[in-house]
């Protein structure tokens, strides 16, 4: 019986391993935008009318291919804002910033829970030497419901955004293949039992 509830523990262990996924907006057209969905999650804009753009970038890593930008249409350093749909259990966010080497860049992240409570953030400073640049990250014990991240002076807005990225565990209910699996196995040394004691 322990050696059941072993094989038992260890199927289930591996049926709510995270989901990890990354959003990296090449398949987005380019073009103006208030709002882009994607399967857990919908990005907007705070600032000025909501617009954005999805432009074609390639300073260096972590931004290549197309990258969110605010500046031509919203200069400012108000937030992007990430709302993650109720099906989701995202403990892990991280989000990709750089610019081409112009001028320093300021830019910060901050993760919410459903109350609106500040659960986590980062800072980071991109010089003005910079090609690309680096990774705003959290990682909390907190469900992450809600993601701001802004560039701030000295040109608020004007950096570009790429690999999104998020681990989902709400992937807690096995897919139906991982309970046939366990169903056959059970059947199985259920029937080997009966046999051992026959």
């Amino acid at each position: 019986m322990k050696k059941i509830l072993m094989i038992l523990a260890v199927v289930l262990a591996f049926s709510v391993n995270a989901i990890a996924a990354t959003i990296n907006f090449d398949s987005t057209a380019t073009g103006t935008y208030t709002s882009l969905s994607f399967s857990d999650l919908t990005i907007t804009y705070t600032g000025g009318n909501g617009s954005f753009d999805v432009m074609a970038a390639n300073p260096g890593a972590p931004i290549s291919g197309n990258a969110l930008l605010t500046y031509y249409t919203n200069p400012g350093a108000a937030p992007f804002l990430v709302t993650f749909n109720s099906n989701t259990n995202v403990n892990a966010f991280s989000i990709g910033v750089g610019d081409y080497n112009q001028d320093e860049d300021n830019t910060y992240l901050q993760a919410f829970d459903a109350a609106w409570n500040l659960i986590g953030d980062d800072y980071y400073q991109n010089p003005d030497s910079q090609y690309g640049g680096d990774l705003l990250s959290v990682a909390t014990t907190s469900s992450i419901k809600y993601v701001k991240f802004w560039d701030a002076d000295p040109f608020a807005g004007a950096v570009y955004w790429d690999q999104l990225t998020y681990e989902n565990n709400a992937s807690s209910v096995p897919e139906p293949s991982t309970m046939l699996l366990l169903g056959g196995g059970l059947a199985g040394l259920a029937f080997w039992r009966r046999k051992q004691r026959s």
